[in-house]
């Protein structure tokens, strides 16, 4: 290789390795090691990059506990394509340095696209039956690696709902990165135009994909993968981009998402955008790989990614994070692990916004069934038409949560513009209800004769109770003046006549910042009779989230340390893999309704400086604790964390204060 090409390759491998690898992906440095000797394992063919569970230090020489805890190989490759000759070169090195190195897979890069291949039977490797096309994280490689060394033909990875998600999303940022290095060109208007034209964009590639999986794809037609034909050429590529946009609008199912794809329309017929830079976002919405069933919220993955601070509080309306939304449904569907056909039930989000906690709930239920392997035409039908209903007042928000739906898997058939406040609904006819309903003042008086308010949180938890079937469940999001604040006690009072509380989940206080930094609880009822008016017997589960993976600030970086088991040390939300390569819960669902730290004084942990902290996080509050003299407060920390007032004696304060004069006395003036 010519000295010229090979330096320009190294550049690249290291531009991958700093921003992928390390700031994407949160591999640590001093565990990569690239085009270096091991001539122990491979003699003068040396491996291209490599990852460890251990840091490489060539002063120690360890070379031999380095590779005996290597957990990805591959060689990489620049400016070369899938199957050409530099990459076939590649793969050939890479299944004879992955048999040396000892390792069960490996990869090959062109730092763009990053296939993975088994070192026994040299054939590609999927996740979850999709081939994988992106570098993965740590836990993901580790867990491929384990995989296969007990299964040495395997060739499908199978994983969990949580490492699903954090696959795919993982996936889909990085792939939003790339976009936001071009729209740093771009005119847009404002943040909304340019997320509706992000998710405008890629819902157009998503309609072929969908025409596909449905069977209705005409081949008479145009579609996305044709449009690959003009690249080269691009006023005749936006032309039938165009072209495709207005056949999607006027003749397909696609209509409601009009909106959102105008938007787009119109961005790229206009001088605000530089018709090569459509090309390449394009490009990138091209290689992001089948998007059905993709396993996470979309929408809110864009945001998150787009919106500024300032935007993001604007929005916080109707957004709630993703991993929040995530846990909480997941544990109030925790029963629903298998479909029967003679026991079907209704979700509803009456504020759904854009569709977070539904595309969570389609996710969990799909994954539950397939794995009870009770996926079939019957559950499919019920997922997709019968099952998930979700409302909202805005007419937007309606076509981002049917996008998500589509995304994730589908859905979306009983998504409907509807005013949940006002207009009259289904009473008594939901099996689950899951919000983030707003919350402050609204315009609707609440439908309850304790307490008269118009604040929007009190307003939708009573229609909640009124949507709710007898028995049922539902997970509604809470501010904290609804727990403790004593004006509105009759109506605590009310709600424990007519619910039974089984769990209460307090939220660090910047949960939802920028969105919102107002402190939140996750309210987990059932709804009782209404012939059953007196107080329930049970106890309540309550749990305080002291960490869930970001900093305890409105600034929320991620903080994503690991233990030396692999295990989140400021994480009690995620789930994790271990350095086995084994799925692990998250601890709030390893200890959902079961925790109590009573009888040892608390729990220890660790928070974001270092420093041990050991306070209560959980346990089983007696109703009889829960009572007039404490105005019926229902704050976890006020029962698992009482306070204490320090007072100070009238003596102390005249000490105080004689030294204070008396050193006034001593100063020069």
């Amino acid at each position: 290789m010519p000295k010229s090409k090979k330096k320009k390759e190294a550049l690249t491998v290291n531009r991958f390795i700093n921003e992928v690898l390390v700031d994407q992906l949160k591999i640590p440095l001093k565990q990569i090691v690239n085009d270096t000797p091991f001539e122990k394992f491979t003699g003068s063919k040396r491996p291209d990059l490599l990852i460890s569970d251990v840091e490489y230090d060539i002063q120690l020489n360890n070379d031999i506990e380095y590779i005996k805890n290597l957990v990805a190989y591959a060689e990489a490759k620049d400016n070369c394509v899938v199957d050409d000759s530099n990459w076939k070169d590649a793969y050939k090195n890479g299944l004879f340095k992955s048999k040396k190195l000892g390792i069960s897979y490996f990869i090959v890069t062109n730092c763009k696209i990053s296939y993975f291949y088994n070192s026994s039977n040299g054939k590609e490797l999927k996740l979850n039956g999709n081939p994988i096309r992106e570098f993965q994280s740590l836990d993901v490689l580790r867990l491929i690696s384990k995989k296969i060394e007990k299964n040495e033909k395997l060739t499908d990875i199978s994983t969990n709902v949580d490492t699903q998600s954090s696959i795919s999303e993982a996936i889909f940022n990085k792939r939003l990165w790339e976009l936001a290095n071009i729209y740093r060109g771009v005119d847009f208007n404002n943040i909304t135009e340019k997320i509706d034209f992000t998710i405008g964009f890629i819902s157009l590639k998503f309609f072929e994909e969908k025409a596909a999986l449905e069977g209705f794809k005409d081949k008479t037609k145009d579609y996305w993968s044709d449009l690959r034909l003009f690249l080269e050429k691009p006023d005749t590529f936006i032309a039938n981009l165009s072209g495709y946009i207005r056949r999607l609008e006027k003749e397909t199912d696609f209509q409601e998402f009009k909106d959102l794809m105008e938007i787009v329309n119109k961005k790229i017929n206009s001088p605000d955008i530089d018709q090569n830079d459509v090309i390449e976002i394009f490009n990138i919405i091209d290689g992001m790989g089948i998007l059905h069933g993709c396993g996470f919220d979309l929408f809110g993955a864009v945001y998150e990614m787009f919106a500024s601070s300032k935007e993001k509080g604007d929005f916080g309306e109707f957004f709630t994070r993703r991993h929040y939304a995530h846990i909480f449904t997941k544990l109030l569907l925790k029963d629903e692990l298998f479909f029967d056909k003679s026991q079907p039930f209704m979700i509803l989000d009456p504020a759904c916004g854009t569709g977070g906690f539904l595309t969570e709930a389609y996710k969990i239920l799909y994954n539950n069934y397939k794995g009870s392997g009770t996926i079939n035409s019957d559950s499919l039908e019920f997922l997709k038409d019968k099952c998930i209903y979700g409302y909202d007042v805005k007419n937007e928000n309606i076509s981002r949560t049917k996008l998500n739906m589509f995304l994730v898997g589908d859905g979306h058939a009983n998504i409907q513009r509807r005013d949940s406040l006002k207009e009259k609904l289904y009473w008594n006819y939901f099996d689950y209800i899951v919000t983030n309903p707003p919350m402050g003042y609204g315009t609707v008086k609440a439908e309850t004769s304790s307490i008269s308010t118009i604040r929007y949180e009190i307003s939708f938890l009573t229609r909640i109770v009124k949507l709710l079937k007898v028995g049922k469940k539902a997970c509604v999001i809470m501010p904290d003046g609804f727990f403790e604040n004593p004006s509105i006690e009759n109506f605590r009072i009310e709600i424990l006549r007519s619910t039974t509380i089984f769990a209460i989940i307090s939220l660090p206080k910047f949960a939802f910042a920028p969105y919102t930094k107002e402190k939140t609880y996750a309210f987990f009822f059932i709804k009782r009779s209404s012939n059953l008016t007196n107080f329930q017997k049970k106890a309540i589960w309550m749990y305080i989230i002291d960490n869930d993976g970001f900093a305890n600030s409105d600034k929320r970086f991620p903080t994503k340390l690991k233990n030396a088991n692999g295990s989140w040390m400021h994480d009690e939300i995620s789930a994790w893999v271990d350095i086995n390569g084994d799925e692990k819960k998250g601890l709030l669902e390893e200890r959902w309704l079961k925790y109590d730290d009573f009888s040892s004084g608390g729990t220890i942990w660790l928070n974001e400086k270092g420093e041990k902290i050991k306070l209560r996080k959980g346990g089983f509050i007696k109703i009889a604790d829960i009572n007039k003299k404490n105005f019926h407060n229902l704050l976890p920390e006020f029962h698992l964390r009482p306070y204490e007032p320090s007072y100070v004696k009238i003596e102390d304060v005249d000490s105080t204060l004689d030294k204070i004069l008396n050193d006034l006395k001593s100063i020069d003036l």
